[in-house]
């Protein structure tokens, strides 16, 4: 199964359009977001693919953004969101809060963690835990690059790509 990654997309609609090429590109199954959507505006662009996301920090407008999730049969869960795919756990977190995202990171209770907020592409293992963080899709804050990732469930590898 290969799953498409993208986190702070911070309203960057021409950034969003390249992701889901991308995503289609390589036939994406599911694309999972780790928040930082902001606008209701930025739910259309992924028409086309099944898209789940949370909540970040930067997104007020929860009622707003539910009303766009539901246009394009996408769903939008709280900040917090796990789940199994292909046999594995996955946990999704915006990752607002630092302690939050170590603790859940370190718990050994998913097999894959990812989240957001640091703008910072993050392959890394914590125990037995694969944690990742796609990077900002909207790449201009803090100088960093905008990425996107696709995870591949059977190899456990992440491939960024750069927008």
């Amino acid at each position: 199964m290969k799953i498409g990654l993208i986190s702070d997309t911070h309203d960057n609609i021409g950034n969003i359009l390249k992701a889901v090429i991308e995503f289609n590109d390589v036939n994406i199954d599911i694309v999972l977001h780790a928040g930082d959507f902001v606008t209701p505006s930025a739910i259309e662009p992924f028409a086309g693919v099944k898209l789940v996301g949370v909540l970040g920090n930067n997104d007020v407008d929860i009622l707003g953004l539910r009303s766009a999730f539901e246009k394009i049969d996408g769903e939008l869960k709280e900040e917090f969101f796990e789940t199994t795919y292909d046999g594995m756990t996955f946990a999704l977190y915006h990752g607002t809060d630092f302690s939050k995202r170590k603790l859940l990171a370190n718990s050994g209770k998913y097999d894959v963690f990812i989240h957001g907020h640091t703008h910072r592409k993050v392959f890394a293992k914590m125990g037995k835990t694969i944690v990742i963080n796609p990077g900002t899709a909207n790449g201009w804050f803090f100088g960093y690059n905008a990425s996107i990732g696709i995870f591949d469930t059977q190899t456990r590898q992440i491939e960024f790509i750069n927008l």
